[in-house]
């Protein structure tokens, strides 16, 4: 109990001290740790007390005064994804038109989790009705055997702190995987995220000759809702909707 409010009141002081303007530039941990992309009309900052339904007050740099957004109309189009809490990373989209107006609004420390949804696997394509093959004679067994392999998968991925992804879902292929008469969809492997203009981009990466990582393809997504349990990506191929994965996680006794 001790320990639990010595960390909160360590978290209270430093979320005051941060609003205040009274620490470093390291409070203001606010943007992922690539280099920021001149393109990107994204603002970081961390949300300060004040925020309401209707506004939200921004701690843009250390050494300045918190910024007031008027969030009405992003409230009102479920723009604002994940409700500003007081010392959360945030990010916004300013309006074109008016600079204090708040577009879109994104909730970093709520965003950062795992999502998942669930995929259904199909049956493997033969490739000649003669082949006695059994990866191509999957459409010639009984339902009955067809259903014990027709169990539906997790994917997903997470996001972590320092524009880390990692995929979830990831089988090691082996022999029996390879002569199952079904298929899974081919799963994501992202290894990295960040913002772009508001919109979540999402990359995959390999490792060169010298262990070096390199991007591979990157999906842009934009957000259509977030709540502390679901998520609803627009893709270039339709939209997505995620939900929260809860980890385990073992209780430690004090």
């Amino acid at each position: 109990m001790k320990k639990s409010i010595s960390t909160l009141l360590v978290v209270l002081l430093t979320t005051l001290v941060a609003c205040g303007g009274k620490e470093t530039k390291d409070t203001v941990a606010t943007r992922n740790s690539t280099e920021i992309d001149p393109n990107d009309k994204t603002v970081y900052g961390l949300a300060c007390d004040g925020c309401t339904d209707t506004i939200l007050v921004l701690l843009r740099d250390i050494e300045s005064d918190p910024d007031t957004f008027n969030i009405l109309q992003a409230t009102k189009y479920n723009h604002v994804m994940g409700r500003p809490s007081i010392g959360a990373n945030m990010a916004v989209v300013l309006n074109a038109e008016d600079s204090t107006v708040a577009d879109l609004v994104i909730n970093l420390e709520e965003l950062k989790a795992s999502w998942c949804y669930m995929v259904k696997p199909k049956l493997r394509q033969r490739a000649s009705l003669a082949s006695d093959n059994p990866k191509t004679a999957a459409q010639q067994l009984p339902d009955s055997v067809i259903k014990k392999f027709m169990v539906p998968r997790e994917y997903g991925f997470q996001l972590k702190a320092e524009n880390v992804a990692r995929p979830i879902g990831m089988v090691h292929r082996n022999g029996t995987e390879e002569e199952s008469p079904v298929e899974y969809p081919i799963l994501k492997r992202y290894r990295e995220w960040h913002l772009f203009n508001g919109n979540l981009v999402l990359t995959e990466t390999a490792l060169d000759s010298l262990g070096n990582a390199y991007a591979v393809n990157s999906d842009t997504a934009q957000f259509l809702l977030m709540t502390p349990d679901t998520l609803v990506l627009r893709f270039n191929d339709g939209d997505h909707g995620f939900y929260k994965k809860i980890e385990n996680f073992k209780r430690i006794e004090n």
